[in-house]
């Protein structure tokens, strides 16, 4: 219950910096924010369904933060186009493979079909192994848009939080560092690297998706670990 929080945490950071409200008052604004209902979950179908505008939607989108804190990528950053080509829905990704502190810099493309799910903010991803979805649960088309997610072989739940700046500002990052902490999930957030002297690089890898599919592996492990010490 307490990652599922985490949409909380993030969405309020949405509201207030989006309104440059300062820290101070994010902090009272925290203690007047209503607790995660009972039994959420990003499984639930009334969790996102957004109508995605995939114009409004199109351009760079840069990670700037995800749950669970596993050290495997860094500078993910997604370009959207803005229409569908032969029903189907083209997203190019670059990212750094960190796994055992070797960066390996890597593009590839992720193909989804352009139907009902998709267009509202529902991405699947299958790996034979295992399944791994997202939905779209927050969009602000000029500026951020929260992601929450599951897989299929682990009960740990998933977000990513993505701006159109490789960096969001200082006082968002403590907006929900605060809230974190308040709810004590602050250990759970990975602030990704987006730096431009550490997201440049010339080699890239010959993997497709070998980081996003050993992030899976590494989330299976965590999960049963924590069952074992429970």
């Amino acid at each position: 219950m307490e990652g599922h929080s985490l949409i909380w945490t993030l969405l309020l950071a949405l509201c207030c910096c989006g309104n440059q409200v300062e820290v101070g008052a994010s902090r009272l604004l925290s203690r007047m924010m209503p607790r995660v209902p009972e039994g959420w979950t990003c499984q639930n179908e009334n969790i996102g369904g957004l109508s995605i505008n995939l114009t409004d939607l199109s351009g760079y989108w840069y990670e700037v933060a995800r749950v669970p804190n596993v050290d495997v990528l860094a500078c993910l950053n997604v370009s959207v186009p803005a229409e569908a080509k032969n029903e189907n829905l083209s997203l190019g990704l670059n990212y750094i493979s960190t796994v055992n502190n070797d960066w390996q810099f890597t593009n590839e493309s992720l193909s989804f079909p352009w139907d009902n799910e998709t267009q509202h903010g529902l991405f699947n991803l299958d790996y034979g192994i295992a399944t791994v979805t997202y939905k779209v649960v927050y969009v602000n088309y000029s500026s951020v848009a929260l992601l929450c997610g599951f897989s299929s072989i682990s009960p740990i739940p998933l977000f990513k939080l993505f701006s159109r700046e490789p960096e969001i500002s200082q006082q968002a990052r403590d907006v929900i560092q605060y809230v974190a902490n308040t709810y004590n999930v602050s250990d759970q957030i990975a602030w990704e690297e987006q730096s431009p002297d550490g997201c440049n690089g010339s080699a890239l890898s010959q993997a497709p998706l070998a980081v996003l599919v050993g992030l899976i592996a590494l989330l299976w492990c965590l999960s049963f670990r924590k069952q074992a010490l429970s």
